[in-house]
């Protein structure tokens, strides 16, 4: 079952004012005042999931983590951060807006030191982080257990596109300073997601249908590993080997995740069949990288005793019509639809949808062309 491509590609923005260092000389402005650190927002793109299924472009509050460190870093275990790991909220209900981030020590910003050059890191990793940041030699890693339900994040910024924004004439070493922010190139952290991410509707195939309550969808994934969030090479790091299955949530009213409801599909509808779809929980999103999944959906009829052996799916990449040419595994930064179509007890049939943080396709799972 093909249908229209409709995820966006994840390129989100944070902006914030930093703190004062004791500890060298800060450059000041013409007025005599210590240049404060800006990271500049320009139109977050962020994805907030809804109950209804639907995705919205802007931020909702999350909390963010910063870090900043003197640029050329040739080994971060000896360095000493300029920002270490500080928390900050994004903006709520905006489609671009501004974060203030504090030295928690002195509730002051960050100050740029005289002749200083500084880089500039963030992430989110929402309630999955398991312990605190490791440092080593080749940057800053941050344990993580995941469930499904989170999203994660990582954050640098573009040198050459903050300075064109400024229409400033300068070259890449001379940013992040004093020097650069008074002529107003300000650090811009773009947010990039880490994770692959599913999405289900569910539609009756048939009257028999009708009768069949979704109980629950699960994925098979890799569960834990470190996201490294300073240096080169940022993103998902030191993996487990050993797959958990996931299990889709829905929201309560309250915001909450809780295990999913039993869920009818709508009722068949003869005259258009199989596009009365119905959106079924939240998200899954799991550990990209592999060339296909295990898909497990469990059932119910009503009226009936007889238990339903879960239907078991794989979800390959190669089903995927329309993909990104040369596409080899399902990738971080794309969402992949899943529809549901239930036949009572005859069979559940699946089709898969790329919908999109960036372009994909889609493909069909049917038992009859199997």
């Amino acid at each position: 079952m093909k249908k229209s491509l409709l995820f966006a590609a994840l390129a989100v923005t944070v902006a914030a004012a930093c703190t004062k260092t004791n500890q060298v000389p800060q450059e000041t402005t013409d007025n005599g005042e210590a240049v404060p650190v800006r990271l500049a927002v320009s139109s977050p793109r962020t994805i907030e999931v809804k109950s209804t299924g639907a995705a919205t472009g802007q931020w909702s509050g999350q909390k963010l983590n910063i870090y900043s460190y003197e640029a050329g870093v040739a080994d971060y275990s000896t360095a000493t951060a300029f920002i270490d790991n500080v928390e900050a909220t994004a903006p709520t209900s905006e489609l671009t807006g501004a974060i203030t981030l504090t030295n928690p020590d002195t509730s002051e910003p960050f100050f740029y030191a005289a002749g200083k050059y500084y880089d500039f890191f963030g992430y989110y990793i929402d309630d999955a982080a398991t312990a605190v940041p490791t440092v080593a030699a080749d940057g800053v890693y941050v344990p993580f257990t995941i469930n499904g339900s989170q999203d994660l994040m990582t954050a640098t910024s573009d040198k050459a596109a903050d300075i064109a924004a400024a229409g400033a004439s300068l070259t890449e070493d001379k940013v992040y300073s004093a020097y650069a922010a008074r002529r107003g190139v300000q650090p811009k952290l773009v947010f990039k997601h880490q994770l692959a991410r599913f999405t289900f509707e569910i539609v009756a195939g048939a009257e028999s249908g009708n009768l069949i309550n979704v109980d629950g969808i699960s994925i098979e994934s890799v569960a834990s590993g470190d996201l490294k969030v300073v240096g080169a090479d940022r993103g998902l790091a030191n993996l487990a080997s050993d797959k958990v299955e996931f299990f889709l949530q829905e929201k309560t009213a309250e915001g909450t995740l809780q295990a999913l409801t039993p869920v009818k599909p709508l009722p068949y509808d003869v005259s258009a069949p199989k596009t009365n779809v119905k959106s079924v929980g939240e998200s899954l999103m799991v550990v990209p990288g592999a060339a296909s999944y295990r898909l497990k959906v469990y059932t119910s009829q009503d009226n009936t005793q007889s238990q339903i052996e879960p239907q078991v799916w794989d979800l390959n990449i190669n089903n995927i019509q329309g993909a990104p040419e040369g596409a080899a595994a399902f990738e971080a930064g794309y969402s992949y639809k899943v529809t549901i179509v239930v036949y009572g007890l005859e069979e559940v049939k699946i089709s898969v949808e790329l919908e999109e943080w960036k372009d994909g396709g889609s493909t069909v799972l049917d038992p009859d062309i199997l």
